[in-house]
């Protein structure tokens, strides 16, 4: 819980999710309603307009624990970056001075995605949307990470040059393998 309010986490809090990812969740939320509720009736699926969960308080429920545990996942995440990367998570908020290898990122390179997708998720649970969760929601994690591919890994080879090309060769950018397959986590680098 430290973690969560020390100067890196709050710093890019401020500067990038509210300002920006908070709205575009709001305005996610809206379109989708939208959506369900014109699929719906041009489909004649009233179940799409209605919700594929039972109704309010247990969509309700599932949208809380959903949203915890995306929390908790996110925060175990930027801890590690915080305290092993000595440094933010975000390059705006300032960045890790160290690459961070063992962990959660020695299953992927990109974990944190896993703690905000399933706490968006929990938006499209309370609002009941088939199209939040199946429609907008994989959109925008198709477009969070080829921006990761494009934009954040050419910064992470220039800071840590070969031993990120090294990881990047061997650790999955999203799908964490290693969880499934233990051969596949991450071992560190030679001596």
């Amino acid at each position: 819980m430290k973690v969560a309010f020390s100067p890196p986490i709050l710093g890019m809090v401020s500067k990038v999710y509210i300002p920006v990812l908070f709205p575009l969740t709001f305005l996610i939320a809206l379109t989708s309603v939208k959506l369900d509720a014109f699929i719906g009736s041009a489909t004649g699926l009233t179940w799409i307009a209605d919700g594929f969960l039972p109704g309010a308080p247990v969509n309700y429920g599932i949208a809380a624990l959903t949203f915890v545990a995306g929390l908790v996942a996110w925060l175990l995440t930027y801890e590690q970056l915080v305290n092993k990367g000595e440094g933010s998570p975000s390059p705006t908020a300032g960045r890790t001075r160290k690459l961070v290898v063992n962990g959660i990122y020695a299953y992927c390179r990109n974990p944190s995605v896993w703690g905000k997708l399933i706490g968006v998720m929990a938006v499209g649970f309370a609002l009941n949307s088939v199209s939040f969760c199946f429609v907008l929601l994989p959109v925008l994690l198709s477009i969070s990470l080829v921006e990761k591919v494009v934009r954040q890994e050419p910064q992470l080879v220039e800071v840590f040059g070969p031993d990120y090309l090294e990881y990047q060769k061997q650790v999955p950018l999203f799908v964490p393998w290693g969880l499934i397959i233990p051969s596949r986590k991450f071992q560190g680098f030679p001596d």
